[in-house]
């Protein structure tokens, strides 16, 4: 369990401080990626900060929990976001919409999903017989 509240916590900074960083700089963020930053996607990359504080929060207030249906709730749901995440940026990087800085987001997306699969899959077998 001390090691899931961990990973909560690691995803609660991560999310929170990336937030942070798209909501009040989306150009530099954009310019990083090779996106033209413009109207729209600074908009796009400002809303995507604001998810991702409210994700990170989550995480963060969540981690003392110790029921395993919220928790397990918060992992698949996770899961299914890294999921996503690792195929739109790798399509993004892969089709040049990104340059190659994108391999960064996709490295992170992926080893991210791993820690959901991986936290889902151990609380799954250690909260089985509750």
């Amino acid at each position: 369990m001390e090691n899931l509240k961990r990973f909560f916590a690691v995803i609660a900074v991560i999310s929170v401080l990336n937030g942070i960083g798209l909501l009040l700089t989306p150009n530099a963020v954009l310019v990083t990626y090779g996106i033209p930053p413009g109207p729209g996607a600074v908009l796009g990359f400002r809303l995507l900060g604001l998810t991702l504080i409210e994700f990170g929060l989550i995480n963060w207030f969540v981690r003392a929990s110790n029921d395993w249906t919220a928790l397990r709730g918060l992992l698949i749901g996770g899961a299914v976001g890294y999921v996503l995440g690792f195929l739109v940026s790798l399509w993004a990087t892969l089709s040049h919409l990104m340059n190659p800085a994108g391999w960064v987001l996709v490295l992170t997306y992926a080893i991210l999903l791993l820690g959901y699969l991986y936290s889902l899959w151990s609380g799954t077998k250690k909260f089985a017989g509750t």
